[in-house]
This record gives structure tokens, C-alpha cells and sequence, in this order.
């Protein structure tokens, strides 16, 4: 059985795991790592978990986040340490975008796309955890920007990089500077 938690670092993990805290871990899955939490006099006699609740061996919990939210800072190294991780980079997922959208827009957004991250990952304060992934270019498709490259720089990604750069010196020389990666790219000038 699998588990999904979408975007695991917006809740307080600490207090949603509460007491099955150290059930997440492998070293304590099944029965043997069996806790009386609580809320255990709510259980009724009849119930598997009447003695203590536990999490079956069998049981995988998956778990996204984006590691530049800022919420990642409030998750704790013990409960970082009872998972693997897997980083997910923008050009590991660009089958998305063929799937998606037009041929045309599909070859223009694999070219964007690596020049622009390739221009954030290299600028000091910022790196490669500020990547734009392929799903701002899914915006791209027939049903929101049909392909207009100005529209989804105007409305997503701009704003994402202005944010990127919240008290950082020369603000609007940067937002340019990146415009011009974008565009250049765009349209072959690079």
C-alpha cells in the first residue's frame, strides 16, 4: 500500500505525525514498533489497532515538496531522517511538456527552459533549488496561453523571480538581465 502526501512540508509535521512518529521509521514498522497513542480509548475492542496502533511493514508513504519553500525550514532533521530522498530536477520531467502541448511550443520551452535555469543556477544567492520546472511551461498549452511566451513570462515567471530576489540589490537589472536569457533564447539570438 502507498501513502501520498503532496507538498509534506506545509503542515507541522511533528504535531500530524504526533505520536506514530518513530512508526514512519523502517526500523519500527509492524507490530514490533507498536504505539499506544491518545486517542487509544476511542478505539474499540473489536479493532486491529485496540493494543496500539502501528505502521504496517507494507505500507510506503511518498511524499512531495519543493525544497525553496520557505516552510522547509520548519521540518526537523529526525523526521527528514526517516525518509529517503529523491531530488526531482526540471529536465528529469520534460516528457510532461511533449505530452502537453504542440510540437512548436515543445521544442521553443526545451530550449528556454535549461538556458534560464542555467542562468539562475550560476547566479550567486540563488541556485539550482530556484529552477524553474516544466510545469510553469505547461501554461503554455491550447487551454491557457496557446504558446505565448510573453504571457507566461509576464504573469508566472517574473513574478516567481521577483520573489527570488526580495531584498536583494538591483532588483529590476537582474529581472532584466534574465528577461534577456528568456527572450534571446526564444528567439535564437543566443
Amino acid at each position: 500500500s502507498v501513502f501520498i502526501i503532496d507538498e509534506i512540508n506545509r503542515g507541522e509535521l511533528s504535531k500530524i505525525f504526533g505520536e506514530l512518529f518513530y512508526s514512519i521509521d523502517p526500523g519500527y514498522r509492524g507490530k514490533k514498533g507498536k504505539v499506544k497513542t491518545q486517542y487509544q480509548n476511542l478505539i474499540d475492542k473489536k479493532d486491529v489497532f485496540y493494543n496500539g496502533f502501528y505502521v504496517p511493514e507494507n505500507v510506503y508513504i511518498l511524499a512531495t515538496m519543493n525544497d525553496i519553500d520557505r516552510s522547509v525550514e520548519s521540518m526537523d532533521f529526525a523526521l527528514r531522517r526517516r525518509f529517503a530522498w529523491k531530488e526531482i530536477k526540471p529536465g528529469d520531467r520534460l516528457e510532461m511538456l511533449s505530452k502537453k502541448l504542440d510540437m512548436v511550443t515543445y521544442e521553443k520551452s526545451i530550449k528556454v527552459m535549461p538556458a534560464l535555469n542555467n542562468a539562475l543556477t550560476n547566479t550567486h544567492g540563488l541556485g539550482s533549488a530556484c529552477q524553474i520546472g516544466p510545469a510553469y511551461f505547461l501554461k503554455l498549452d491550447r487551454n491557457h496561453y496557446d504558446g505565448d511566451f510573453t504571457q507566461l513570462w509576464d504573469m508566472h515567471i517574473e513574478i516567481i523571480l521577483r520573489d527570488y530576489f526580495r531584498g536583494h540589490n538591483n532588483v529590476d537589472a537582474k529581472i532584466e538581465a534574465f528577461k534577456n536569457v528568456y527572450f534571446d533564447t526564444l528567439n535564437d539570438k543566443k
